[in-house]
Parts: C-alpha cells; sequence; structure tokens
C-alpha cells in the first residue's frame, strides 16, 4: 500500500508547486505592469497626481504653462444632465428628482483643484497625463474622512498645442451598494455615476470638431472626453451677449411698436391769429347782448 499511495503524493506535491508558481508569476506580472503615479497634491478633498500612459501614441505637449483661468474655465464648461429616456424619467419624476443640466465642478471644487492641475501639467512628461480625485461629502451631512461615506468625482487632463482634453471616469461616484428605498426594485450597477447621465461641455463651439463625441486619448467606456479649444474658450466668454432683435410674423408674440417722438409745434401765421382774435370779440359782444336782454326781462316781470 505505501508504494501505491507514493506516486498519488508526488502527482498532488507536482500540482501545488505550478499553482504557486502560477500565483507567483502572476503577481509579479501585475507588479511590472503598476502604472507609475506621482502625487502633486493630496489632502481630504481633492487628489492631483501625474500618470504615465504606457500608449505609444500618446504624445502631449508636457510640460505647458498654462493661466490659471483658463483651467478654470475648462472646468467651468463641464455639465452634466440626467438621461431622457422614458423609463428614466417615470423613475426620477416618481422620486421628485430634477432633471435640469447642472454644473460638474462648482466654484469651491474649481478653486481647489485648479492650482495643483496647473502646477501637475508644468511638471508632466510628454507621455504622463494628469488625473484628479475629488471627494464629496455623503447627503447625510457627515464628514468625507471614511472612503464608504464620501462620493468620488474623477477624470484626467492632458494638452496639446491647441487644445486641453479632460476626461470624466467618475461623477459622485460612492464604492458599495446603494440602499434601495422601500418598495423600489434593486438599482442596477452603476460603476462611475456616469450611466444615467449625458456629460456636455458649454459653450459648445468651444470644442474641437474632432472631440465632438467620446472618443479621445484615454477615453474608456463610458468616459465622456473632450478637447477643448481654451484660446477660443476665453475669447467666446469674453464676448459680449449678442442682442436679440424682435421677432416679426411669429404666432404668440407682439411686434415692438416704436415710441412716438413728440412733434414740435408749428408756427401760427398772423392771419390765422388775427380771425381768431375777432370771433372771440363777437362772441364776448353776443353774451354781452343776451345779459342785456335778460335784466330787461326781469326788471319787465311783476313782482310778488
Amino acid at each position: 500500500m505505501k508504494s501505491a499511495d507514493q506516486p498519488v503524493l508526488s502527482r498532488m506535491h507536482i500540482l501545488q508547486f505550478i499553482l504557486i508558481s502560477c500565483t507567483v508569476l502572476f503577481l509579479s506580472s501585475c507588479s511590472w505592469k503598476q502604472i507609475p503615479v506621482t502625487t502633486i497634491h493630496q489632502d481630504g478633498r481633492i487628489d492631483v497626481f501625474l500618470e504615465t500612459v504606457s500608449d505609444s501614441s500618446f504624445q502631449a505637449a508636457h510640460p505647458i504653462t498654462l493661466d490659471e483661468v483658463a483651467v478654470a474655465n475648462v472646468l467651468r464648461g463641464v455639465h452634466t444632465k440626467e438621461k431622457s429616456s422614458m423609463m428614466l424619467l417615470i423613475g426620477k419624476a416618481l422620486l421628485s428628482t430634477n432633471l435640469s443640466e447642472t454644473r460638474t465642478f462648482y466654484d469651491d471644487d474649481i478653486a481647489l483643484l485648479t492650482p495643483p492641475i496647473t502646477a501637475a501639467l508644468a511638471q508632466a512628461t510628454q507621455n504622463q497625463r494628469v488625473g484628479f480625485r475629488l471627494y464629496h461629502t455623503d447627503f447625510s451631512g457627515q464628514a468625507g474622512t471614511d472612503a464608504s461615506k464620501r462620493e468620488t468625482t474623477s477624470g484626467y487632463l492632458a494638452a496639446d498645442s491647441l487644445s486641453l482634453h479632460v476626461t470624466l471616469t467618475q461623477y459622485r461616484y460612492k464604492p458599495g451598494k446603494a440602499e434601495s428605498m422601500q418598495k423600489m426594485p434593486r438599482p442596477l450597477p452603476d460603476p462611475d455615476g456616469l450611466r444615467d447621465r449625458d456629460v456636455t461641455f458649454v459653450p459648445e463651439a468651444a470644442l474641437r470638431p474632432e472631440s465632438r463625441g467620446d472618443a479621445g486619448w484615454f477615453s474608456g467606456s463610458g468616459h465622456r472626453t473632450f478637447a477643448v479649444d481654451y484660446h477660443l474658450l476665453a475669447k467666446l466668454l469674453a464676448a459680449p451677449p449678442r442682442q436679440v432683435a424682435p421677432t416679426a410674423g411669429i404666432p404668440g408674440t407682439q411686434p415692438v411698436q416704436p415710441m412716438p417722438i413728440p412733434m414740435a409745434p408749428t408756427a401760427v401765421n398772423d392771419a390765422e391769429m388775427q380771425a381768431f382774435r375777432e370771433q372771440l370779440k363777437a362772441m364776448q359782444k353776443r353774451l354781452a347782448e343776451q345779459d342785456a336782454e335778460l335784466r330787461e326781462l326781469k326788471k319787465s316781470s311783476p313782482s310778488k
């Protein structure tokens, strides 16, 4: 029996050795493919870092010195809006959710992100992109120190000679299972917070023609990427608002009536004035005669 068990034990040892070897090789390959990351700024609200891009076709114009106003204008132009599909509209209507379009980054978010992103673009190399993560407190108002109690908005930026590429990879994403409301179906998994949202850029005229879709340097599945001409964007934002011309002939609109212009009094010639005076004298004479006749009638009537 001992001689019969030895081949079985040897086979088990061989299988264990192969399994351990494969595990070691897998872990080693993962460590080799780990993307180098350089931290630029990190605190409780934001993380800004440089990440090396392995794609050889990626060639950015880094390092580049941009004005913080230009970076802030690009971040301010990113907007999100709930998709208007029928099922989504029904679900949002039941939850009384506002479907209006909103800015992705508020003023305080832009004030936090702009300085480190500008500094990162000035330090990056041609094969690096700038990554950011913005942490929000949850809806209960608790501080976002615990990773399970905060929402994350993240993305990447990179610059070429003409534009600034911005990609949104997460929008207010909260890890873990979402708590379903009572008598509501379990929500479908949303890995990045963008499943039910459309991401746009305002004004759209500042986008380069080749970036009107989701294609881009580092756009993944479901990611939204824009190539913004920041020079043109500055000109569009500085231009005065266009005056709206009055509409005419459109149902439901009232035409704008011109304001009446007061006319200067016209001069009256001497002949007309003389005729008017004569008529006035004649009327006064007639009134005097009628008054005299009335007094005579009163005198001739018998007194009571």
